[in-house]
């Protein structure tokens, strides 16, 4: 099994989509764009109580039965997107004191960081620095099941089916209407 379907399949046993539910869950950075350490997820919302247990378990349901690194990040919103393009156009990214938290391994414990821009560690991995847009984790696993199973892609047994066609419908009304 591959990378990828690793981790999909440590989502959708973990139950990730419903455990995370409170809060918009995004695949950052390197994976699977090239080989990685871990796996970085960013994490939107207020960094609570709820929301650490919530990463650990993860974490360390990732580490044992899937030997899978997570490396968790919180921000209070998505603030951060709007440098990206700028950034990997010009290489010089001029962030106003972004909020982040992580984790520390040792005490578990959310750490509050300033993040002033990325870190030159990147520059080094993939030979220029470029930054990943982020996919939020519930489109990055309907886009590999969709480019796993062209043959269901958008019928009836694609299992988001209803739910894209009832947006088609209530776009093409609201269209209607607004003309």
């Amino acid at each position: 099994m591959g990378q990828i379907d690793k981790f999909i399949e440590c989502l959708n046993t973990f139950d990730f989509i419903n455990v995370f539910d409170k809060w918009e869950t995004y695949l950052w950075s390197g994976f699977p764009f090239h080989p990685t350490y871990d796996i970085d997820i960013m994490f939107i919302g207020d960094p609570n109580e709820e929301l650490k247990k919530g990463i650990i378990n993860f974490r360390d349901f990732s580490k044992e039965k899937y030997n899978l690194n997570i490396d968790s990040q919180v921000f209070y919103d998505t603030k951060m997107f709007a440098y990206i393009e700028e950034y990997n156009r010009t290489g010089d990214m001029k962030i106003e004191n972004i909020t982040k938290f992580r984790i520390d391994k040792k005490t578990n414990e959310f750490i509050k960081k300033i993040s002033n821009g990325p870190s030159l560690k990147y520059k080094f991995r993939v030979g220029k620095l470029h930054l990943r847009y982020p996919i939020l984790i519930s489109d990055f696993i309907h886009l590999v099941f969709n480019i796993k199973n062209q043959d269901i892609y958008n019928t009836p047994a694609d299992k988001r089916y209803k739910e894209f066609n009832k947006l088609l419908f209530d776009y093409k009304m609201y269209e209607r209407n607004e003309h």
